[in-house]
């Protein structure tokens, strides 16, 4: 129900399944209904009013007793928080969903609350705490055997660890998560994790440069088969940077200009406005390097082709 392709035909739709669930006697439905038009306010930027409808679920769960319901809105309230920048907030309804989830013996629920708290708390500073809920919920998804939601934890693990400067310790979580996302059959995790893998071997000062170049086309085909834009636009943003680092500067300009091309015609940026923008000019910043030092390059080949002639 939050997959909503036109906004304001799909909101007027939630809101008149809650004005009828209001006046219901089914208060779980009441609680679906809340949750879904909360959820699609959520995905339109409408943090506050998506706040404001969770809460009044939760109260709902709480007068029903229904604690597992109540933890699983308590995690949406920390998310539209988050999604507000407002991390302190998040983290406390997400502290309160876990003690609610563990109470229930609920692992899945504690399972994905710990992954959120591990991220949440690693971007705000706290690195260390951030990758022990992470290592946490890493252990919970072994429990439960779910090889995708392992495969996702390893992933953010090993992010966590590049971002700190222990690249090598971050190849060997992401060579577990390639293998798992292969046995599992999960194409889109795979062309996820090649492109992490790529990145990892293109940061490192003695990298290998090519290897680093064909995960990215690897990743590349993955995503054009799945029909993911998002990620065909960052494997050709990431061959880009490698070609630059290989000191080929107008193949990188190309791939360059592709990833913009497809960051700017596909509406990629709907979820995130700001960050959008932000990395669009980051890749036209990229492209006027490339070009000013192919620019340089032409001139060098002038001048030396010049000073030849002129012996």
């Amino acid at each position: 129900m939050c997959d909503l392709g036109n906004k304001a035909e799909g909101l007027v739709y939630l809101q008149k399944a809650v004005a009828s669930a209001r006046l219901s006697s089914d208060r779980h439905a009441l609680l679906t209904c809340l949750s879904n038009l909360a959820c699609a306010h959520l995905k339109f930027g409408g943090e506050g009013t998506s706040i404001d409808l969770l809460e009044e679920a939760v109260e709902i769960a709480q007068r029903l007793g229904d604690m597992a319901e109540e933890a699983n809105i308590l995690r949406k309230i920390a998310l539209a928080h988050a999604s507000d920048g407002e991390t302190a907030a998040a983290l406390r309804f997400l502290g309160e969903a876990k003690d609610l989830f563990h109470e229930e013996e609920h692992v899945e629920g504690e399972a994905m609350c710990l992954l959120s708290l591990g991220i949440l708390r690693y971007e705000s500073g706290e690195h260390a705490g951030g990758i022990d809920a992470l290592e946490e919920s890493l252990q919970l998804r072994r429990t439960l055997k779910d090889k995708l939601g392992i495969a996702e934890v390893l992933n953010r693990i090993g992010l966590s660890l590049v971002d700190i400067g222990y690249p090598l310790q971050a190849l060997d979580y992401f060579e577990r998560a390639l293998a798992l996302a292969q046995e599992v059959g999960d194409a889109q995790g795979e062309a996820q994790t090649l492109r992490m893998l790529a990145y990892v071997h293109l940061a490192q000062v003695d990298g290998d440069r090519k290897l680093s170049l064909e995960l990215f086309r690897k990743s590349l085909s993955y995503s054009k088969r799945n029909g993911d834009v998002g990620g065909q636009a960052a494997c050709y943003e990431g061959m880009g940077d490698v070609l630059m680092d290989m000191d080929d500067a107008k193949t990188a300009a190309t791939h360059y200009t592709q990833a913009l091309s497809m960051r700017e015609g596909w509406g990629l940026g709907k979820m995130d406005p700001q960050g959008h923008m932000r990395h669009v000019q980051l890749i036209r910043s990229k492209i006027a390097r490339a070009k000013a030092q192919v620019r340089e390059r032409r001139r060098e080949t002038e001048r030396s082709i010049g000073g030849v002639g002129g012996l």
